[in-house]
């Protein structure tokens, strides 16, 4: 069994210590790192139910079909493209600028933020729900400490947890992140694409759901 606390707080930790050796202050690292952790839940999640899909699969000429999205609208989930996915982002070469990699504009990609900011559009594209909402600040960050982060958040324990404890690891990192940008800036507020990120990830069927706010 998951402990859940002990996962939470050590990649806390791993997170919080890269962010001390770098130059960016916690309101610069918050939304990308919480879209990280977004990241890796989707591919989670699309890993399962590609495997669902793939069960009923159809062949021809003795060859599975390739699953498409809508395979997954069908089931009402997220689709993700292979330069959105978290293996594709892990096993990228070290040196991006002699991948020859494009975007999803046909435009060279030189760095691996560029790579990040180029899957969250991607993803983006698959649901008008998403559009405008995940971050894409990633070549705020050097190569090094966005190669580490993703390595961070590559936990096969992310692989087991549902929804419900994802959101809770999130309210983890919110709350943790709160306390360092009140410390920063003196305000804290969840950003209006935080919350309907947090939304998506939960995947609520029916009803309302209410964002408290604790001063």
């Amino acid at each position: 069994m998951i402990n859940i606390r002990k996962l939470e707080a050590e990649l806390w930790e791993s997170a919080d210590l890269l962010r001390a050796g770098s130059k960016l202050t916690s309101n610069q690292y918050c939304m990308p790192v919480l879209g990280l952790i977004f990241l890796r839940y989707a591919f989670s999640r699309f890993k399962m139910v590609e495997t669902e899909i793939l069960k009923n699969r159809p062949s021809r000429g003795g060859r599975v079909m390739p699953v498409e999205a809508s395979d997954f609208s069908a089931k009402n989930a997220l689709f993700l493209p292979k330069e959105a996915q978290y293996d594709y982002l892990i096993n990228l070469p070290e040196n991006i600028a002699a991948a020859d990699l494009v975007n999803k504009d046909g435009h060279t990609m030189n760095s691996l933020g560029e790579v990040v900011n180029n899957a969250m559009q991607l993803i983006e594209e698959q649901s008008e729900q998403l559009t405008g909402v995940l971050p894409k600040s990633y070549t705020d960050f050097s190569d090094e400490l966005l190669a580490e982060l993703l390595r961070i958040f590559n936990n096969s324990a992310l692989d087991d947890v549902g929804g419900d404890v994802i959101e809770r690891i999130y309210e983890y990192f919110l709350n943790k992140f709160a306390k360092n940008i009140a410390s920063d800036d003196g305000v804290f507020f969840t950003p209006k694409s935080l919350v309907k990120m947090i939304v998506n990830i939960l995947e609520p069927k029916s009803g309302i759901l209410l964002e408290e706010a604790v001063a």
